[in-house]
């Protein structure tokens, strides 16, 4: 590996803007930043996206096409 080319590797300390949580992470950049959200407070990793949807297209069919 070439020496001097590489960015310096530090301690970061990331910051969600929405729920408060702190990660510390090796990064190469400045030493605090400030994230929109993050896993914790994210819709598609809390699982409150999914909620809004009913049903799998599946069942969209059958309940169209069911005989009455």
């Amino acid at each position: 590996m070439k020496q001097g080319i590489h960015p310096v590797s530090k301690s970061t300390l990331f910051t969600c803007g929405s729920c408060g949580t702190e990660i510390a992470v090796a990064s190469t950049r400045q030493a605090q930043t400030t994230l929109d959200v993050c896993s914790n407070c994210h819709p598609a990793f809390t699982g409150t996206a999914l909620k809004s949807v009913s049903g799998s297209r599946v069942d969209a069919y059958n309940n169209r096409f069911k005989v009455r």
